[in-house]
């Protein structure tokens, strides 16, 4: 890497925090409710805000509504003292549309970018030449990586090793964000490319565990959607006891994973989880559905015993 991101890249360190996006009951973006939210992290001090396809709700928006949002978050975070924010580009769309988004985030003083390239697999250049084009945004670039579909066969298939040595090329590409949950992937992806590639991998403590002493520094937040305290707690253990650290993720982390979403899907948990925490209502856009009222209870309990169990750690 011929440029310097190493100051950027130390806010990556740790948990990174997702934007959710909310709707009011006429599903519009209510827009007060995610200020609010994003107040509250800050409350915390968090200082790295990820506004991302999936957990933002960008397969639920126009094409316009993903330059308004990405706009109004930049705008917000900016305003926060010593926060870095990133945002992203449609989930579907040609490579030009995604130059657009990020040109636009660019200019409004986005720190970094994240691209997602969900057309089907056909060969490395292909990939490549996409985030080629959005290397030449002159923007730190994180590459979203997802399961491709093959082109060939249409079957979910990992992306090759060698797309990531091709990634490694391009001066602005300086992040990945991983999500296989493959410890043994995980593990090779760690060894052959940190520091070059910073990765930041799925939400689940028990799995950065597995993988932090292979040198894993970012994970995307989980269960601190709801207190960023458990983050807090979580990699204060981490680098004093580790033992206790396991501990604390089978009591605190591992029910969240292991029952509400197992049961209920990630996604409509966290909408749910959001709500009773009074930060914004789980209304959805059709496709998407939210959890009924004696699902969202049960969710609701979670979230309570989780906030009494980690008075206990602090």
């Amino acid at each position: 890497m011929s440029k310097d991101y190493s100051n950027l890249i130390k806010y990556l360190d740790g948990s990174v925090y997702t934007v959710f996006t909310a709707f009011n009951k006429k599903l519009e973006i209510d827009y007060l409710s995610i200020e609010k939210y994003l107040d509250f992290l800050n409350s915390y001090n968090v200082k790295i805000f990820y506004v991302m396809p999936y957990n933002s709700r960008y397969s639920q928006l126009r094409e316009k509504e993903i330059f308004d949002l990405n706009k109004f978050c930049i705008d917000k975070i900016k305003s926060f003292t010593d926060a870095k924010i990133i945002v992203s580009d449609c989930i579907h769309g040609p490579t030009e549309l995604k130059k657009e988004y990020c040109l636009h985030a660019k200019e409004l003083g986005a720190d970094i970018f994240a691209s997602i390239c969900r057309e089907k697999y056909f060969s490395d250049d292909q990939i490549l030449a996409h985030y080629e084009v959005m290397n030449s945004c002159n923007i730190p670039i994180l590459v979203h990586v997802m399961p491709f579909l093959s082109g060939y066969n249409a079957k979910n298939m990992g992306w090759p090793i060698s797309i990531f040595d091709g990634l490694c090329k391009l001066d602005n590409v300086i992040a990945i964000k991983e999500d296989t949950k493959d410890v043994e992937y995980s593990i090779h992806l760690l060894k052959k490319f940190e520091p070059r590639l910073r990765f930041i991998f799925a939400g689940r403590k028990k799995y950065f565990l597995e993988l932090f002493n292979h040198g894993l520094k970012s994970y995307l937040n989980g269960t601190s959607i709801i207190c960023p305290d458990i983050d807090n707690i979580f990699l204060k253990l981490i680098n004093q006891n580790f033992k206790l650290a396991e501990k604390f993720v089978k009591e605190v982390d591992d029910p969240f994973w292991d029952v509400l979403v197992k049961k209920y899907g990630w996604h409509r948990v966290n909408k749910a989880s959001l709500e009773k925490i009074q930060m914004m209502k789980r209304f959805e856009r059709l496709p998407m559905i939210s959890l009924n009222n004696l699902d969202y209870k049960d969710v609701g309990e979670w979230v309570d015993n989780t906030l009494e169990k980690i008075k206990l750690w602090k």
